[in-house]
């Protein structure tokens, strides 16, 4: 069979196929969101430009991206229909996964705000907010999907049972900041508050730790060792692993912020004074740390 650096010609039909079924999930994500959101997407981003809405579903597309690198990666099935079937069941999966995280983080972290009820009203801080929730959720799934090593369907418990423990993990990473915002307000207002108050400074800032903290979470995936024959040991590990990556994570976040940022009273200029441009230091050291941790300890 003719073949070029590797690539063959039934590669080369494989690959077609996993394109083929890559865009229609991005396409079905259009339809699903506004199903989910009982909204018509069209109406929502032309004819109302509603740039919230536009927000949240780029979050839905940028996280499903995400996802299907951890689904694509990897040998190609042995046959053309058993690709088609994994990256098409696969990647069903990986919306489902999405849009359930996606749903705990919203109804459990915030249990006092409506993302969606503030998206369709335009609140761009819901949106962001909403953003970070979604993309970290879809940064845990590619990493437990590369952290089993096993091809095929045989990998799909772990993946779920690992997906639910980083979720648990995700929600005290939000619960910290919620906490954190309580504390060092002067105004004495929540989290809440402040994303119905449309505070933009804010959801920057809490989508980025987020982000980050899914990043730094991937560590896991490096450190803990993987045992096909011992998984409640394996998934005992991910789970410590994935504490530390977490705790780590925080004091580095801590440390980075006051060097960077020293002199000046974060909280307050976010919280307070909604100032965008610190917000997004903050934001982008999250990221920058959470990568790292990723890039030296991740999968």
């Amino acid at each position: 069979m003719y073949e070029f650096n590797g690539i063959t010609m039934w590669s080369l039909q494989a690959l077609a196929i996993d394109f083929a079924i890559i865009i229609a999930l991005f396409v079905s994500l259009k339809f699903i969101k506004g199903w989910v959101s009982n909204l018509h997407a069209n109406d929502e981003i032309t004819e109302r430009d509603n740039f919230a809405f536009g927000i949240s579903f780029a979050g839905g597309l940028v996280a499903l991206a995400i996802v299907l690198t951890g689904i694509s990666s990897g040998a190609f099935a042995p046959s053309l229909q058993q690709e088609a079937l994994q990256m098409g069941g696969y990647g069903l999966l990986a919306i489902a996964l999405i849009k359930l995280g996606h749903f705990f983080q919203d109804r459990v972290a915030l249990r006092k705000v409506s993302l969606h009820d503030e998206i369709v009203k335009g609140n761009a801080t819901a949106s962001l907010i909403d953003f970070g929730h979604v993309v970290s959720v879809a940064i845990v799934i590619r990493s437990a999907l590369f952290w089993v090593a096993t091809e095929g369907w045989h990998g799909l418990p772990i993946v779920i049972v690992s997906f639910i423990i980083a979720n648990f993990v995700l929600l005290l990473v939000s619960q910290y900041r919620v906490q954190l915002f309580k504390r060092t307000n002067r105004n004495g207002d929540c989290l809440q508050q402040a994303i119905l108050d449309d505070n933009l400074a804010v959801g920057i800032r809490y989508a980025g730790f987020l982000i980050g903290s899914a990043l730094a979470l991937t560590a896991a995936s490096g450190l803990a060792p993987y045992a096909a024959d011992n998984l409640v040991a394996s998934l005992g590990y991910w789970a410590m692993c994935a504490l530390i990556s977490i705790l780590a994570f925080i004091v580095l976040h801590l440390v980075t912020i006051k060097i960077i940022l020293s002199g000046c009273d974060i909280s307050d200029e976010v919280n307070r004074q909604k100032n965008v441009g610190v917000a997004a230091i903050s934001a982008a050291i999250s990221f920058a740390i959470g990568i790292t941790m990723a890039t030296l300890l991740g999968a």
